[in-house]
């Protein structure tokens, strides 16, 4: 299946590198920046989908449409392997818009947070789904974004777009990262991890 992207514009956040290095305004303003955007890149995805002979809903079975969409069509760069080329990063951004306001349907006392709890936080001064109170700490987040990138990495690596990380020292300890990071392909595709998180998420609501 070949994707048909028709006028499918590209999300541009105004910020250049990671929000967890950027000063804490520069960050919230990309925050309220993507907030404000959420209607239209939704619309955006509903008109990919629709381009697509496909429906976007909140169903089950729909988001698994989506899911098997982004699983199977999802491209790696060719200049930088184990990365997605920049649309399905923007593709990526408007799955976990929709998926995030998904789960606050379903579990009302969810909500989009900007996440700055601790800076060695992989979640920090990023966008995350909070609220949840099936939980003992209060800074749990799911951060949908972030799972659907690591989803689409870890499918084009197991078409062969596999980054070479080398070594790195934990602790004192010399890690082998392309050891671990193989040994973690072995796993098999998840081919509902959409409605897995969305799980979790109500699980823990």
């Amino acid at each position: 299946m070949s994707v048909n992207w028709d006028s499918y514009e590209i999300y541009h956040p105004g910020v250049v590198g990671r929000l967890r290095a950027l000063p804490r305004a520069e960050a919230r303003r990309a925050f309220e920046g993507l907030m404000n955007a959420k209607p239209a890149r939704i619309q955006m995805l509903r008109r990919l989908l629709d381009a697509n002979r496909m429906k976007l809903s909140a169903s089950n079975e729909a988001i698994q449409d989506l899911n098997d969409l982004y699983r199977l069509n999802v491209e790696p760069d060719p200049d930088e392997p184990g990365r997605l080329l920049p649309v399905w990063y923007s593709v990526t951004n408007d799955v976990a818009l929709f998926l995030g306001d998904v789960m606050i349907e379903r579990c009302p006392g969810l909500e989009w947070k900007f996440f700055t709890w601790g800076a060695r936080n992989a979640s920090y001064q990023r966008h995350v789904i909070m609220g949840f109170s099936r939980v003992l700490d209060e800074k749990y987040n799911i951060d949908i974004d972030r799972a659907i990138a690591a989803y689409g990495h870890r499918v084009v690596a197991s078409r062969g777009s596999i980054p070479n990380y080398g070594k790195a020292l934990v602790r004192g300890r010399e890690i082998d990262v392309d050891a671990a990071a193989a040994r973690a392909r072995t796993r098999p595709i998840e081919e509902d991890a959409f409605i897995r998180w969305l799980r979790l998420a109500e699980w823990n609501a």
